[in-house]
């Protein structure tokens, strides 16, 4: 498979996700209207984080209440062995306390990839735990709950095979923020992902024990694959259970933006409409994301 029909299927899952969501600009009125109203909503969310941040940071913080917190990062990975190592070493370089990390990882049962797999693995379990797992899973969601299921950090972070980090001592940084909120108190942080946008959207949430203990799922098993940060999101914000932490950095390399990235999971990944059934359940969920909400407020 060529570049140019790469490209063409990146474009055309573009294409339907624009009009899918009536992105797609119409007239010139239509598109001021649109603009205007992207305008307003990242006002607002700015206000609301800064606002929530300042709350957190200057009234709740006491540095006494500073931990080192046990964090599990989930990795669901198909036919990436490449990937999840280049992952694997810049968490090894970017991460202050590597013995405090719980790296919890499926697999496909007939992986064709396994041995690089298992090769890799072996090279980092000197450096922090890696748990693997193998079982056929249908979605994103169940893949990231089966995991949560067997996590023992009180930091539960859903990450990508195709991710790196970038900030130094991220770890440290993640026990600074989880130090603003009640040890009981569920919470979400909103690291910078690289989206446009952090104020509307982020692709790498991080959230904590209670969270998951609250809603019983990482993510919401409704959807056919995507979604997963998405519904995250949705909830910390209905709920008012985020803060902003522009310090932690992460990129994800996939194909939508790095061409060479296109891999055969990218392809299965959108495969059957996946994007365009998951739109409707998304655009046909919202009372369940409004009472799924109230689990993390009461």
């Amino acid at each position: 498979m060529d570049d140019k029909y790469k490209n063409k299927i990146i474009e055309d899952q573009k294409l339907a996700f624009k009009i899918k969501t009536n992105k797609i600009k119409k007239t010139i009125f239509g598109s001021i209207v649109k603009e205007l109203k992207n305008f307003i909503r990242k006002i607002y969310w700015k206000f609301n984080f800064n606002f929530f941040y300042f709350l957190k940071t200057f009234i709740n913080f006491k540095k006494k209440n500073i931990r080192e917190n046990k964090i599990s990062i989930l990795v669901p990975s198909r036919k990436r062995s490449k990937k999840i190592h280049r992952f694997l070493e810049t968490i090894k370089l970017k991460s202050s306390k590597l013995n405090r990390l719980e790296l919890i990882i499926l697999l496909d049962e007939d992986e064709v990839e396994q041995q690089d797999y298992f090769r890799i693995f072996k090279s980092y379990q000197k450096y922090f735990d890696i748990k693997v797992f193998q079982t056929n899973l249908n979605t994103h969601a169940q893949r990231n709950n089966f995991l949560a299921k067997k996590s023992t950090g009180y930091i539960i972070f859903p990450a990508n095979d195709d991710l790196i980090i970038e900030t130094n001592r991220w770890d440290e940084f993640v026990d600074i923020e989880v130090a603003k909120f009640r040890v009981d108190e569920p919470f979400c942080l909103w690291i910078d992902s690289g989206n446009k946008y952090p104020f509307l959207h982020c692709h790498f949430p991080i959230i904590n024990k209670v969270w998951y203990n609250k809603l019983g799922y990482v993510g919401s098993e409704l959807f056919n694959f995507w979604y997963l940060d998405t519904w995250i999101c949705e909830l910390a914000k209905k709920s008012k259970k985020m803060i902003y932490v522009e310090k932690i950095k992460f990129k994800e390399f996939n194909a939508q933006s790095h061409i060479e990235e296109f891999d055969e999971t990218y392809m299965k990944n959108i495969s059957d409409n996946k994007m365009e059934k998951d739109i409707d359940i998304w655009n046909n969920s919202a009372d369940i994301r409004a009472e799924e909400s109230k689990k993390l407020i009461n």
